[in-house]
């Protein structure tokens, strides 16, 4: 390699680490912003916070754990994939309470299930257009349906609906997972809010704290 060649191959090296070292900033500012944002969250709602560095500057993990209308709530964020794939996954789960029905599951009714729909391959029905057009209802018993047809109840189901793409409730326990990170207060609390909004009404509806 002459000292041309070298000089070359230095010099784009040079640029390289540069321009690493810089997005590598980025990051670490980002993930260190984050951290405030989400730790000064719990920390005003008495919640636990706890997190994990990730490699070389990468984002690394967060988790909250408290109580919401007198039940377990978690806030956490996962990786996903990798290479062109990977990405990270803002998890909620929040625990319903006793008195909502368990046996019932409930995911958003997604272009697939419309299309299954035509087919007659459909999931059940509560009686309701708008919940029944929003909701994919499975093991619907006579006390789930009551119950899901309750005026409180109808809006804080289409909010969730409307709000994610992907939750599900199966045994008493609401599950939503979407693909970002809050990365202010607010934003945080708008994630939170039609999870709240349902938790909220479980618990105005049974009167239910446990």
């Amino acid at each position: 390699m002459t000292g041309i060649q070298i000089g070359i191959f230095a010099s784009v090296f040079g640029v390289g680490l540069g321009v690493a070292s810089i997005i590598g900033y980025i990051r670490w500012k980002h993930w260190k912003q984050q951290l405030q944002v989400w730790e000064g969250f719990a920390k005003t709602r008495g919640w636990s916070f706890m997190a994990r560095s990730g490699f070389m500057y990468s984002a690394g993990t967060m988790e909250m754990k408290g109580r919401h209308a007198g039940r377990s709530i978690t806030v956490e964020t996962e990786h996903r994939g990798y290479g062109r794939h990977f990405h990270i996954v803002t998890i909620v789960r929040h625990g319903l309470g006793n008195g909502f029905p368990r046996e019932v599951v409930i995911r958003p009714e997604t272009l697939g299930d419309t299309v299954l729909r035509l087919f007659g391959n459909k999931d059940e029905d509560v009686g309701d257009a708008s919940l029944d057009n929003a909701l994919d209802l499975r093991n619907v018993t006579p006390k789930a349906r009551t119950f899901l047809l309750r005026t409180e109840m109808k809006q804080p189901l289409l909010n969730l609906a409307r709000a994610f793409e992907h939750f599900s409730i199966e045994d008493g326990v609401l599950t939503v997972a979407v693909i970002a990170v809050p990365r202010t207060t607010i934003e945080l609390y708008e994630l939170l809010k039609p999870v709240r909004e349902l938790a909220d009404a479980v618990r105005d509806t049974l009167g239910d704290t446990g």
